[in-house]
C-alpha cells in the first residue's frame, strides 16, 4: 500500500494543467483573425485539465496546427457567407480537454465548413491513395484520408497552411506517445478533430 501510495503522489507531481498550451492558442487565434481578416471566438473548456509533463510537450504542435487550421480552412471566408448559411456571423472554435480514467481527450471544434467526403474521396484517388473502391470507404474512412502522407487539400500555400505539414504530421506526433486522432465532420456544420492520449507515460508498476 505505502509504495502505491508513493507512485500515486510521485505521478501526481508530473502532472500540469493544461491551461499553458490552450492560453497560447489565443495568441494564434488572435494573429490570425487578424491576418485572414476572420471574426472568431476562442472558447476554452477544460483547461484545469491535467497531463503528463512530457506529453504536454509533445501535444503542443499538433494542437496548434489543428488550430491553425481550423481557422485557415474551417471557419468561412467571409461573415456573409456565415449569414447566409444561417449561422452567427462570428465563427467559433472550441477546445476542450477532459480525462477518463486512462486518457486525456482534447477536441479542436469550428463550427464552419465541414468537410465533404466525396470531395476527399475524389482528391486521394486523383493522388493514387486508395487502397479500396470507394464505395466500400465509410464517412470515418474518407475523413481519414486527410491524415494521409502526401494528402493536402491546399492549392495554394498561404503562411498558415499548404506547406505539406499536413494532418500525417499530427497523426504521426500524436501517436508517437501512444495516442490516436479522430476525425468528426458535418458539411457544412464544421469539424471536430479529436486526440486521445493516454493519462501517462510512466505508468509501469
Amino acid at each position: 500500500k505505502l509504495t502505491d501510495d508513493l507512485q500515486d503522489i510521485a505521478m501526481s507531481l508530473r502532472m500540469v494543467p493544461i491551461s499553458g498550451v490552450f492560453q497560447k492558442m489565443n495568441r494564434i487565434v488572435r494573429d490570425m483573425k487578424q491576418s485572414l481578416n476572420k471574426d472568431v471566438r476562442l472558447t476554452i473548456i477544460g483547461e484545469d485539465t491535467e497531463v503528463d509533463k512530457n506529453i504536454v510537450d509533445s501535444i503542443q504542435d499538433p494542437i496548434m496546427h489543428l488550430v491553425r487550421n481550423s481557422m485557415d480552412h474551417g471557419i468561412e471566408e467571409t461573415a456573409q457567407e456565415r449569414i447566409d448559411a444561417g449561422k452567427d456571423p462570428q465563427g467559433e472554435l472550441i477546445l476542450s480537454a477532459s480525462h477518463t480514467s486512462s486518457e486525456v481527450i482534447i477536441s479542436i471544434s469550428d463550427d464552419g465548413y465541414g468537410m465533404d467526403p466525396d470531395k476527399l474521396l475524389a482528391k486521394a484517388r486523383e493522388k493514387g491513395l486508395l487502397v479500396k473502391p470507394e464505395s466500400e470507404y465509410t464517412q470515418k474512412e474518407a475523413l481519414s484520408l486527410i491524415m494521409l502522407p502526401g494528402f493536402s487539400t491546399n492549392q495554394a500555400v498561404t503562411e498558415y497552411s499548404g506547406r505539406g505539414v499536413g494532418m500525417d504530421v499530427v497523426k504521426r506526433n500524436v501517436e508517437s506517445i501512444g495516442g490516436m486522432v479522430s476525425i468528426n465532420s458535418e458539411l457544412g456544420v464544421g469539424t471536430t478533430m479529436t486526440l486521445k492520449i493516454p493519462l501517462t507515460l510512466a505508468i509501469v508498476d
